[in-house]
């Protein structure tokens, strides 16, 4: 049987609640700081990879705020 919008959601509330993802969170945060150091950038294919590398880390660090939006929006009768 497949979930639900809200109990996907939920679950993914569920799973940001644990201690490895909040360390998972403080890593990507690290990493994000060393990315963004222009030294790091020597070529123009250097910068598109590490524009996507931070696309992801924004994605991720995002999930938590993305996530509780859609729940709200879901509860109050507004699908996302």
């Amino acid at each position: 049987m497949a979930k639900t919008d809200e109990q996907f959601l939920m679950d993914r509330m569920s799973m940001m609640e644990v201690e490895g993802w909040h360390d998972l969170c403080a890593d990507l945060k690290n990493l994000e700081s060393n990315i963004i150091n222009i030294n790091n950038i020597n070529s123009e294919q250097d910068l598109w990879i590490i524009k996507g590398q931070l696309r992801i880390i924004n994605f991720i660090l995002s999930l938590d705020t993305a996530t509780t939006i859609a729940l709200e929006e879901l509860q109050d009768g507004n699908p996302t």
